[in-house]
């Protein structure tokens, strides 16, 4: 108990806090899992690169390695040797592909849905934060 602003204000039961805290997180990663579970159980490839996108949140570049772009795979599938597409502001800005896939201290051969993830590209493009990496479209 204690007092805010001259008012008595009660103590939530720390259970009760994270019952809400719980259910506000469901709520919002209901969307992203839901979505990444369809496409992981229904296996099928096309469905998966189709509606495959990762927002860039930072870029770097390390001698040695290349251009790495950080951020979260927002849905679908990404996998090494992809090839890829950058989008900025809905129109395609390069193309090139996945050589590595890196999440915190260890190395993946794919991101799913809801991830954090840096990926490592082919080519030196130009990526900036708010691009979206998604699978080129098949020809």
């Amino acid at each position: 108990m204690g007092w805010l602003f001259g008012r008595r204000r009660e103590t939530q039961d720390a259970n009760e806090m994270l019952r809400q805290y719980n259910e506000t997180e469901a709520a919002r990663l209901a969307p992203m899992t839901a979505d990444g579970a369809a496409v992981r159980a229904a296996g099928d490839l096309s469905t998966a690169r189709t509606s495959t996108e990762f927002v860039v949140e930072d870029v770097f570049t390390i001698t040695g390695r290349g251009r790495i772009a950080t951020g979260t795979v927002r849905s679908g599938i990404l996998r090494v040797d992809d090839a890829i597409e950058i989008v900025r502001q809905g129109a395609v800005e390069a193309a090139t592909s996945i050589t590595g896939i890196e999440m915190f201290r260890k190395r993946a051969s794919e991101a799913t849905v809801g991830e954090l993830a840096g990926i490592l590209l082919r080519d030196a493009v130009d990526v900036r934060r708010g691009d979206i990496i998604r699978p080129a479209a098949s020809a």
